[in-house]
């Protein structure tokens, strides 16, 4: 049962890092920006710039890597 997990761990890493990486890091982006979006009032600015800069690179990466 042990490496039956333990294959099973390995398989959805292996396809995680392969092929949903860069659909990951895109939809983790635009979710970020749309939170931060809804949360303008709440939090401060420099958080804000922040999470947007955040939003940015992470769609920029999940963009870079999925032209590749």
């Amino acid at each position: 049962m042990a490496k039956a997990i333990k294959n099973f761990i390995i398989v959805f890493f292996t396809t995680f890092f392969t092929k949903w990486l860069e659909d990951f890091l895109i939809f983790t982006g635009i979710t970020l920006g749309i939170v931060n979006t809804y949360l303008i009032t709440v939090i401060d600015a420099n958080i804000l710039a922040g999470n947007y800069v955040l939003a940015a690179m992470l769609i920029f990466i999940g963009i870079i890597i999925a032209r590749r």
